[in-house]
């Protein structure tokens, strides 16, 4: 769907980026969730070289890179037709993370999804298919990183995350990881190496992230996420690829056909995320919230404003 070591998927990336005024409790019931906070509230445990953190959160929804609103060209569709967020109810997510002194690192982060993505995968070949809510699917996400030092506070990253979506289809991807830091500064770039129904080859997701700390344990985020995506696709673009015909005028293919409304664009800011994160006092658990303002999809449709919200516990 973003930075601690867990977060080098989703930054979960696919970064999962929602309104709702009231207590915590509230608003994991109505706003969704980071994907890649999810061990913010984790604990570490020293082995030697090793550091581990694991963790299990409760999200109120999974947003995936700032699309709160849908991935398509038009009208959004909601859970029922396979589109955005990827959970419109509480998700739960869990992940487990190895960092060695050496400035390797190992982890596993995984969420619920509230639709499909095995469905909506065979719905490209078979267009008779027009329910995506069950087999659920389940994301996967391995990947692997090493960090290093340039000179002073700049530094740099290099990694991969691979994806796979128990209960999936055409879904399955692997994405290179590229970043500096420099103090509380880090620019990142994610490149996806093939053609999935949630993304072209080719397709870069940037973030650039600004952590502080604050008093009372208190950490704030901001993320700024922006996109550059490879127009066409064997599953996204202005060619139906099943069928070999081309879009009409006003049209775009999006999986499993040519809808009417914008066309692909070449990319454009993705969201602005300003977070919150703290642990409780005594507790192993931790709240996050974010304000997610909603930036523009790769059909150049405008995503909504939320508010975000989640529970972690670290054990």
């Amino acid at each position: 769907m973003t930075t601690t070591t867990a977060s080098l998927s989703r930054l979960h990336a696919r970064y999962a980026l929602g309104t709702c005024t009231a207590a915590l409790a509230s608003l994991l019931v109505c706003a969704p969730a980071l994907a890649d906070d999810a061990a913010a509230a984790a604990t570490t445990e020293p082995a030697g070289p090793w550091t581990i953190t694991k963790h299990i959160d409760l999200a109120s929804r999974y947003v995936l890179r700032g699309a709160t609103t849908t991935y398509g060209n038009g009208q959004a569709l909601g859970n029922a037709g396979a589109d955005a967020p990827e959970s419109d109810q509480a998700a739960l997510q869990w992940g487990i993370d190895f960092v060695h002194s050496s400035g390797w690192s190992f982890g596993y982060w995984a969420s619920t999804i509230n639709y499909s993505y095995k469905q909506l995968g065979k719905s490209y070949s078979d267009r008779s298919i027009t329910e995506f809510q069950k087999p659920r699917s389940v994301e996967n996400d391995l990947y692997f990183a090493y960090a290093g030092n340039i000179s002073g506070d700049l530094g740099y990253t290099l990694g991969m995350t691979g994806y796979y979506y128990a209960n999936g289809s055409h879904a399955n991807a692997l994405e290179t990881k590229a970043g500096l830091t420099w103090g509380a500064l880090s620019l990142n770039a994610q490149t996806l190496l093939n053609d999935v129904i949630w993304g072209n080859k080719g397709d870069t997701y940037w973030t650039l992230v600004y952590t502080r700390p604050l008093p009372y344990d208190i950490t704030f985020t901001s993320t700024l996420g922006a996109y550059t995506y490879k127009r066409e696709g064997k599953y996204l673009g202005t060619r139906d690829t099943a069928t070999g015909t081309a879009c009409g005028a006003g049209q775009a293919f999006v999986v499993n056909g040519c809808y009417a409304g914008n066309g692909p664009s070449s990319g454009g800011l993705r969201h602005l995320t300003l977070g919150l994160s703290a642990p409780f006092p005594n507790s192993p658990i931790t709240w996050s919230l974010q304000a997610i303002l909603g930036g523009y999809n790769r059909f150049d449709i405008k995503q909504g404003n939320q508010l975000v919200g989640m529970l972690s516990w670290g054990f």
